[in-house]
Parts: C-alpha cells; sequence; structure tokens
C-alpha cells in the first residue's frame, strides 16, 4: 500500500480525467475515455483507486478538481465524517460548537460548493460504477479480484451516504452516467440491497486479509464482511448480522492480549482494517484533543506538533470507567504542562484527552495507521445481535465478557445487567462506547439503533428533534434537481 500511495498524483490526475461534472447533481461522464488506452494493466487499476482510498486519510482533505472545491476527508478529525459524527454524542465535547454538534444545522447550513458536506460523495459512487464498467470490459489480469475491491469501496461509500443521509441518488448502472436527468432517491430496500450485492460479490473475489502483507490499507474480505455486519445491525436484520458475524469470527482475528497495544502493534490480528500512515502521511488527531500548553500526555512528549483542542472527552462519559478499567491507560485526566504543573479536572482540564494512540509523537507532519474496525467490535455487535434474538443468553454473555476480560472489569460489571434482554442491551451500548470511543462513527450508530440518540442528546440540553438522526439533503441540490429529489422529513 505504501508503494501504492506515491501514485496519487498520477492517480488523481488519470482518474479526474474521465470525469465531466460541474455539480454534484450531474452525472460523471465516462464515455469519453479512450478504451485503448486505459487500463492497460493493473498498477492502472490500482491507481484509479487511490482517490477513493484517499477519503479514509487522516488529514484534512484535498481539492476536488471536477468541481474546484476542497473536500474533507471522512476521518479529518476537525470536520471529517468521524469528527461530525461523534461531536454529535455523549463520547466527545465540541469546544466550539458547530451546527453538528448543538443541532443547529439544516438544509441551508451545507452546500456541495462548500466542500463541507458528505453529499458530495455521491459522485464517487458514479465513478466507481464507470470504473467498474471499464474493468470489467476490460483484459487486465486479475480482474475479478479488482472489480471487488471496487464494489467493496463503492458499498462503503454508499454506506456512510445512508448513515448520514439515507437513501440517496447514486448512480449504479454505467449506461446511465452520461443522463445528465436527476436521479430521484431510491426506496430503503432498494438502496439496502444493492449495498448487501455489491458487498456480497466482493467478499466472493477478494482475499482474506491482508494482515502483515505489502496490500494493507486495501480492503479484503474481513472488511467486505464487517461492513455487511454495518448494514445488517444498521437495518437491525439480526440474524443476518450475526451470521456474518460468525463468518467473520472464523476467520481467525483475534483480541490483541493488551488494549492499549491494540493501537500500537502495526497489523495486528485484532484490526480488520486500518488507514496505513508514517511520517510521510499527517495527521491531526493530535493537534484536534491537545491543549495548548500541554508538555506531556500519559508520558508522552507532545511539544512538536500543533495543539489547538477543538474536542474533548466529557467528565461524564468518562466516569462511566469503573476502577481498573485498562482502557483508562489511553485516555488521560490529567496532562503536564509547559510550566511542569499537572494540570486535571481540578484545576482546568475541562474534559479528558482521548489519546488512543499513545506510543506516537504528536506532530502534524507523522502519521499512523488510523484503526477504523477491529474485532471486538464484532463481538459486542455478536453479544447484541444474540440477545435480540434469544436475550441474554449464556453465548450473548460470552461475546461480551471477552471484550471486558481483557479490560480487566467482568467483575464490576452492575448486578442484574444480564437479568433480562432490555437490561443488557443498555449495557451492551454503554460498553461498546466504552471499548470503542472515537472510532468512525461508531457511537453515533450506535446510539441510534438503540433509539437513545436524540433522547441523550437532549439531556444535555441540547435542541435536538427526532428527525435529527439524519442529515438533510443541502438545499441547492433540492433546489438544483427541480423537485426529483426530497429532502428528508422535517427539514
Amino acid at each position: 500500500m505504501k508503494i501504492i500511495i506515491k501514485k496519487i498524483l498520477v492517480a488523481t490526475v488519470l482518474l479526474f480525467s474521465f470525469t465531466g461534472c460541474e455539480d454534484i447533481l450531474e452525472p460523471q461522464v465516462f464515455n469519453q475515455i479512450n478504451a485503448s488506452e486505459f487500463p492497460q494493466t493493473e498498477a492502472d487499476i490500482l491507481a484509479a483507486l487511490i482517490p477513493f482510498y484517499a477519503q479514509f486519510n487522516q488529514n484534512y482533505g484535498n481539492n476536488d478538481p471536477t468541481r474546484q472545491v476542497y473536500t474533507f476527508n471522512f476521518n479529518a478529525h476537525f470536520l471529517g465524517y468521524s469528527w461530525a459524527t461523534s461531536i454529535q454524542t455523549d463520547e466527545a465535547f465540541d469546544i466550539f460548537f458547530f451546527p453538528e454538534s448543538n443541532f443547529t444545522f439544516g438544509p441551508a447550513t451545507y452546500n456541495t460548493n462548500s466542500g463541507l458536506t458528505f453529499y458530495d460523495r455521491i459522485s464517487f459512487v458514479a465513478r466507481m460504477t464507470g470504473l467498474i464498467d471499464i474493468i470489467e470490459k476490460s483484459d487486465i489480469p486479475n480482474k475479478e479480484l479488482y472489480i471487488a475491491e471496487t464494489k467493496a469501496l463503492r458499498a462503503w461509500f454508499m454506506y456512510v451516504l445512508y448513515d448520514f443521509y439515507g437513501p440517496v441518488s447514486v448512480r449504479l448502472d454505467p449506461t446511465t452516467l452520461a443522463d445528465e436527468t436527476p436521479l430521484a432517491r431510491p426506496t430503503k430496500v432498494e438502496y439496502v440491497t444493492a449495498m448487501v450485492k455489491d458487498l456480497e460479490d466482493a467478499i466472493e473475489g477478494l482475499p482474506e486479509k491482508y494482515n502483515g502483507t505489502p496490500n494493507w490499507g486495501r480492503v479484503s474480505r474481513g472488511v467486505a464482511r464487517m461492513l455487511l455486519l454495518k448494514v445488517h445491525m444498521h437495518e437491525k436484520n439480526w440474524l443476518a448480522a450475526k451470521e456474518v458475524g460468525q463468518d467473520i469470527i472464523n476467520m481467525g482475528y483475534a483480541l490483541n492480549a493488551s488494549y492499549k497495544n491494540v493501537f500500537s502493534d502495526a497489523q495486528n490480528d485484532e484490526i480488520i482494517f486500518a488507514v496505513p500512515g508514517n511520517e510521510g502521511t499527517g495527521n491531526i488527531w493530535f493537534a484536534c484533543i491537545i491543549p495548548g500548553d500541554a508538555k506531556s500526555v500519559l508520558g508522552v512528549d507532545v511539544t512538536r506538533g500543533a495543539k489547538y483542542k477543538l474536542n474533548e472527552m466529557p467528565w461524564s462519559f468518562y466516569d462511566t470507567y469503573s476502577s481498573g478499567d485498562t482502557r483508562l491507560e489511553t485516555i488521560a485526566s490529567e496532562y503536564i504542562n509547559n510550566s511542569n504543573a499537572t494540570i486535571g479536572r481540578n484545576n482546568g482540564l475541562t474534559g479528558a484527552i482521548p489519546m488512543k494512540y499513545t506510543n506516537y509523537v504528536p506532530s502534524e507532519n507523522e502519521g499512523f495507521d488510523l484503526i477504523m474496525y477491529r474485532y471486538s467490535d464484532v463481538l459486542l455487535a455478536m453479544a447484541e445481535a444474540t440477545n435480540e434474538l434469544d436475550g441474554p443468553t449464556g453465548e450473548a454473555q460470552g461475546y461480551l465478557t471477552l471484550v471486558t476480560d481483557r479490560a480487566n472489569t467482568t467483575a464490576n460489571i452492575p448486578v442484574g445487567s444480564f437479568s433480562s434482554k432490555e437490561s443488557f442491551r443498555d449495557f451492551i451500548l454503554a460498553e461498546r462506547g466504552r471499548e470503542l470511543y472515537w472510532e468512525f462513527g461508531i457511537r453515533r450508530q450506535d446510539l441510534i439503533r438503540n433509539g437513545s440518540f436524540i433522547s441523550k442528546a437532549q439531556a444535555r440540553n441540547l435542541n435536538a428533534r427526532d428527525h435529527q438522526v439524519l442529515f438533510p439533503i443541502p438545499a441547492n441540490v433540492i433546489i438544483e434537481a427541480g423537485g426529483v429529489i426530497e429532502q428528508n422529513p422535517g427539514y
């Protein structure tokens, strides 16, 4: 993957050279490609995939030359998808009170020409539809692998869009790519069926996993199954989710013996997907969480790099961890400032510092493998699905206690947590929060699935309303579509 990343500039030019839209509502024009010139080699295909993978990078983002817009990446922790979802929940506090965090957003808040919306990823779905068609018609070796890889990525983008907006008007038929007519939004069933089909097709054509290989950072069968698990959990298709979860369990993933080491042992067996990083990739994780006067956090020298602390973990969430929980080794309740004074919750630290990646020197010029999906998520999903199907059985409890045993908290599970389906459901939700804090939008998804996303926001004195489980379709999209694309209810 590191070799592939070096081709990003070439890939961007290559891919965007055959996309002809100036507006998000216009189709991507692929019929101007000279089929005799592209693609000629497997390297061409890999290069064409890079702009899609780049959307998960840890830095801020990049310019989209098709629309002359700077687009923020999914994983940028300032104005990125991960950030925008975490700050809507109880696990993160946004010091600057952006619209996402205080639920003051509406259709006019976002414009597809601003780069601050994720709705524009619809165009990426169209690009992948065209790329799949091109590969299918080519004579490239191993083209089945690349078709599977592109389908997995297309489904991933569709899932992010679905999580934010519900079903959206994506183009999945390559014969429609030159059609300038706006598409009406599909039904929920149609959209979910398309995602599931892409992922099931991808599972058939992808290698098992890439841990410990030069291809680390590419989607594998494990990633496709993880995404399929996410889709089924989103839809509360508990039986289907459990079947996919069991498939993942059978693949040989395993919990790392140490929670802290999950985020420092590169490509360990707990990681299903991570965005590769090194000194050249950059990151803004630390800059967004470290106080400006910090010298040392959890024993890590943080004097290098920017420190503007946009986000923190509220003490109310921090206090849900019990004494002795090993996950607290990755969350700082105090720090050493430049005057060598210890600053904690009683003398100026307004929220905990979720370091997570404790063995990296914080600097905007030093990236690290940013974990997006891992095996403990699967085990907790299996506990949840089993509980919803059969109640708090020994099987359901067993999946959960594998995670709490590692955290050294099984003995601290409150009495009554296993007494009913409802009480176990609540405990699983809380445990998922403690285990998976600040990981790629997971907390928001969990709270919405649990039905407590809005009520928990209201309990924090926010004016959150029921329809805000989805974001609005940008106003300019609705206007330019001339009534063909419907707004989400409530906006």
